[in-house]
């Protein structure tokens, strides 16, 4: 076998080494970026379940309000992420909120997009109501706050009447699931199966006051779970990925490594055998 030949897999196995050392790389800086903020997650979500508690109090008190009784069409919320390199993570979403659109048919108002990965798909679609890109790193509450006016303003202008959030809901650092949950309508189980229960309730000055100046809150608090549950399942996502990755790119190295030895092998015996033909052809 020709030397070129040996220099091109040498080559392919420098080429691959690189990769493997930026994947591997990655993969440690999404592991050490999801171990700062996974703690927070569960902080976040019993926020949410603390305030959706109160605000069933409060709804159990037949109050009347167009986010729990709104009837129209509905637009449909999408959360990807800002990088890419995270296997399907961002293709499951933008499935999951285009199936979200086909079911509601005649209902669908329009698409709202977080994110630049989901923009650069739903940029073109001549039903996109919003796009955020790089909206957020790591989510915090005042940007779930800023999201919640815009949803707002979005509602009292006619743009929607009712809202689908689709985001990645994290179970495990190996399942991640592309899930819809509906925002608007608000819709809260009875306050008499929800946990630590009691009748005795007041609001002040009133509930109906309360629940307006409460529900802004609401919306920002599950926002804001929504951003954190998807930011963690992007970083899980992409650290499983950047994993396989190296993995895959140390195969690849074995293989090319056995492929450079057998050609060196085959080219070491090809010159002996030339050597000894060329013994033997002086001698006669």
């Amino acid at each position: 076998m020709s030397k070129g030949r040996l220099r091109q897999i040498r080559r392919r196995i420098q080429s691959t080494n690189s990769i493997m050392q930026i994947t591997r790389a990655m993969e440690m800086v999404a592991r050490a970026k999801v171990q700062k903020i996974e703690k927070q997650l569960a902080a976040a979500r019993r926020f949410e379940q603390e305030v959706t508690r109160i605000v069933g109090h409060a709804v159990s008190q037949g109050i009347d309000h167009p986010f729990f009784s709104s009837k129209g069409k509905k637009a449909v919320l999408v959360i990807t992420s800002d990088m890419g390199l995270c296997g399907a993570f961002n293709t499951d979403l933008i499935k999951k909120a285009e199936t979200e659109a086909r079911e509601l048919g005649e209902d669908f108002a329009g698409f709202i997009v977080i994110g630049a990965r989901g923009a650069s798909h739903f940029r073109k679609h001549p039903q996109t109501l919003m796009i955020m890109e790089k909206f957020y790193d790591v989510p915090n509450f005042a940007i779930a706050e800023r999201l919640a006016d815009r949803i707002i303003e979005g509602f009292e202008n006619g743009l929607f009447k009712g809202l689908n959030v689709v985001y990645s809901n994290f179970r495990s650092a190996l399942v991640q699931r592309a899930v819809s949950s509906v925002l608007v309508p608000i819709t809260i189980s009875k306050p008499e199966k929800q946990e630590g229960y009691r009748k005795d309730w007041e609001f002040e000055p009133d509930v109906e006051e309360f629940i307006d100046r409460y529900l802004f809150l609401y919306l920002s608090a599950r926002l804001f779970t929504f951003m954190f549950e998807t930011k963690v399942s992007e970083f899980y996502a992409r650290m499983n990925a950047m994993k396989n990755a190296t993995e895959n790119a140390k195969e690849v190295i074995r293989k090319l490594t056995l492929d450079y030895n057998k050609a060196r092998q085959a080219a070491i015996t090809q010159e002996i055998i030339e050597v000894v033909n060329g013994a033997e052809a002086l001698k006669e």
